[in-house]
This record gives C-alpha cells, sequence and structure tokens, in this order.
C-alpha cells in the first residue's frame, strides 16, 4: 500500500511537467486512511483545504514566484536643503552655521542705531529682495559669498533685523584693542574730558602701539581719548586709567567688567584697559620667572554689542571716524602730537560710521566696523584673521548687495 502511494506521487509530479524539491503541508480534515484508499483506488489526492495556516517561510517563498521585483535605491531621497537668509550659493561655508542653541542679543530699545539684534531664526521675515537686472533686462546672480579666513565672523543687517553671517560666534577669542570701544565709554560716563593729567614717569615701559608720550607731559582727558582711539595708543589707554577718581587702575577695569555684563555682553573678560595682555608670574625656575599672557577676551556676538553700544557715543563716533588729529601738552613748553588713523577703510570709499581694530600675537587681527549708507547699517566683526581690512570690506560689500 505505501509502495504504490509513492509511485502515485511520483507519477503525479512527473505528469505536472516538473520535479518537487519541497512538498508544502496542507491542512485538512480527510484522514490518512481515506487518502490512503483513495489513492489504492487510483484517484487523484489532492484535497481541498479547510483552512490555510502556512508559515511565513512558505508564504514568502510562494510570493516569490509570483512577485516580480523592480530596482529600487537604497538611499532615501532627502528633501532639498532651505536657503539660509536669501540663499547662499555656497553651503559648505557660511552662512552661516546656526547655533544649536538660538542665541538671542539684548533688546535695546533705547539704541536708535536700528532694530535690536536677533538671530535670523527669530527675525520677522523680509521680502525678498529682486536681483539686479542687467541693461538688457536679465538677472545677474547674487555675489558669491566672501571666502574669509578667520577664527570668527559676524555681520548684522540692522536694516532688516536679521544676522546674515554667524560663524564661531559664542568662543570668547583674544580682542586686543578692541578693548579700547569699553574703555572709552567709561571716560566719557564717569571723568571729567576737560581734566588735565600729569602722564607718569614709567609711560614708556609700555608696550605699542604707543603714540609717544613722554613723562610730565600734561593733557586733557579728551585729547589723551582721541590718542587712545584714533593712533590706538596704549600709554593713552594707561594714562586714563590710572587717573580714574573710583580707585585707579583697577577700579577702572572693575568699571569695565562691569559695564559689559550691564549692556549684556557677558562673555567679556578684562584684564587691562588697552587690550594687551596681562603678563602673570607663576613662579621661578633656573633663576627666571615663568610667565604666561592673559588676554582680554569676547565672542564676536558681544564684541557687536559693545560696538552697538560705543557707537551711540557721538563723540566716539566723532574720533573713530578722524584721520587726523592733532594733540597739545598744557605745558610751559607745549608739544604737539600729530595723530594719524590706523584704520585704513577710512582711505577706502566705504560709509564707515565707526570702527576700531586690534592687534595682539594671541589675537591675531581684529576689527569691529559699522557701516551706514543712508537707511541701511551693517555691523561686521572679523576676529583673528590674516587682513583684518579686506576681510571687513569684503562682508560689508556682499551684505550690502545681497540682502
Amino acid at each position: 500500500m505505501f509502495l504504490r502511494l509513492v509511485q502515485f506521487v511520483v507519477g503525479l509530479c512527473v505528469l505536472s511537467g516538473g520535479i518537487v524539491f519541497a512538498i508544502e503541508p496542507v491542512y485538512t480534515g480527510t484522514s490518512m486512511a481515506e487518502l490512503m484508499s483513495k489513492a489504492d483506488r487510483g484517484h487523484v489526492v489532492i484535497p481541498a483545504p479547510e483552512r490555510s495556516a502556512p508559515s511565513s517561510r512558505a508564504s514568502s517563498t510562494r510570493d516569490a514566484r509570483h512577485v516580480s521585483y523592480k530596482s529600487v535605491s537604497s538611499r532615501p531621497v532627502l528633501p532639498p536643503i532651505p536657503a539660509v537668509n536669501g540663499g547662499a550659493e555656497d553651503t559648505n561655508r557660511r552662512p552661516p552655521s546656526r547655533p544649536e542653541r538660538p542665541f538671542r542679543m539684548p533688546v535695546l530699545p533705547e539704541l536708535g542705531l536700528g532694530a535690536a539684534i536677533v538671530p535670523a531664526s527669530h527675525a520677522s521675515p523680509q521680502p525678498s529682495r529682486p536681483a539686479p537686472s542687467s541693461p538688457n533686462g536679465n538677472h545677474k546672480a547674487s555675489p558669491k559669498m566672501p571666502q574669509v579666513n578667520a577664527k570668527a565672523l559676524y555681520c548684522v543687517d540692522f536694516s532688516s533685523n536679521r544676522v546674515v553671517l554667524a560663524e564661531n560666534i559664542t568662543e570668547p577669542l583674544p580682542i586686543a584693542s578692541i578693548t579700547k570701544l569699553l574703555t572709552a565709554m567709561i571716560v566719557i560716563d564717569e571723568m571729567d574730558l576737560n581734566r588735565v593729567l600729569t602722564v607718569p614717569p614709567d609711560i614708556r615701559e609700555v608696550p605699542r602701539h604707543r603714540v609717544g608720550l613722554r613723562p610730565g607731559d600734561r593733557l586733557t582727558v579728551s585729547d589723551v581719548l582721541h590718542g587712545m582711539l584714533i593712533q590706538s595708543g596704549n600709554d593713552c589707554a594707561e594714562v586714563i586709567a590710572r587717573a580714574y577718581p573710583k580707585g585707579g587702575r583697577e577700579g577702572f577695569l572693575e568699571a569695565m567688567n562691569r559695564k559689559a555684563k550691564r549692556i549684556g555682553a557677558k562673555s567679556v573678560r578684562i584684564h587691562t584697559p588697552s587690550g594687551l595682555d596681562r603678563m602673570m608670574i607663576l613662579g621661578r625656575t633656573g633663576g627666571r620667572d615663568l610667565s604666561a599672557r592673559k588676554p582680554n577676551t569676547a565672542s564676536a556676538r558681544d564684541v557687536a554689542v559693545i560696538a552697538q553700544h560705543a557707537f551711540q557715543y557721538p563723540l566716539i563716533r566723532e574720533i573713530a571716524t578722524t584721520k587726523h588729529h592733532t594733540m597739545r601738552t598744557r605745558n610751559e613748553r607745549p608739544r604737539t602730537y600729530n595723530l594719524v588713523t590706523n584704520d585704513k577703510l577710512l582711505s577706502r570709499k566705504l560709509p564707515v560710521a565707526g570702527a576700531k581694530t586690534g592687534f595682539t600675537n594671541l589675537a591675531g587681527r581684529c576689527i569691529v566696523a559699522l557701516f551706514k549708507d543712508r537707511d541701511r547699517e551693517h555691523m561686521v566683526v572679523v576676529l583673528n584673521t590674516p587682513s583684518h581690512f579686506k576681510a571687513a570690506e569684503k562682508i560689508y560689500r556682499w551684505a550690502s548687495s545681497t540682502f
């Protein structure tokens, strides 16, 4: 009986034109005895299942025989990258890298310099500016973003209330003589500009850059302020700080740090009134002093805060855009100092409303500049770059023609 059943199954496979390598189980209510009896009588045994409970593997095998597959890429299609603030062409660099945590510049309603600085993600939507047209009516492409090598870059468009360029804007970095904007605000806030100061005997020990003041020179606070901002004289900053009526030099430094915190520049750390590094003696070894430098530091964002406040002072704006000035001592035998600005932006055809440069070995070349062209205002900050004037001009020209 069993032999006949085997013969029947083999014959059935041959008739169907193929060889079966695996037999799929079938669930049915028919007993094995009935199946064998039908096979013995020569009947075809293919019972109809009462319910199908195929295994997942069998189901997959069956489906694979009847479904034709199309070639499908395994890489998902990513959504297009949205344009940032006007759609810069170079998406590999700035602008800008948005910070992981959106930052907020302090809202300063009392300032008339323009809208308060806010991150681009919080700025109100602005109507897109049409691309400039050529004489034949064709639209020109927007200028490509300038390539600037610097540790930090920042540009704020006050007229549209948005940040248009931001790179590493929250890391505290050495700011060198940009410090003098804070120094100038303390002088105007708390000192008599007509007061006559006497230059101390050790003034020549102050490292350059210096105006060249001589011990015993008598100058007004206003004159010394001009020497500090026009020619970035470190000796002028030291003379002013030592004459501070509320605690001398140390009191002056405390006032500078308080001022920075009060205006919202929380990353600022001031150790000298000039921006020079503070020399610290750590100990002695082999008969020599072990020293370290401690620079004045601030983030690019906070440099913009300091400059925004400083350029609200009419006197600071006036001095910061003056190319030449003559200081005259009040001694019995007067001496004159002819000041020449070190700001090369003022000699170019640029709408500079205020600027301050800085340089030390740790800080590199730094600049903060405010450009005001009619109703449009751009603040540019560049920290630690090989060419600060060129960088500031390139960023301003790009921003003003793009946004």
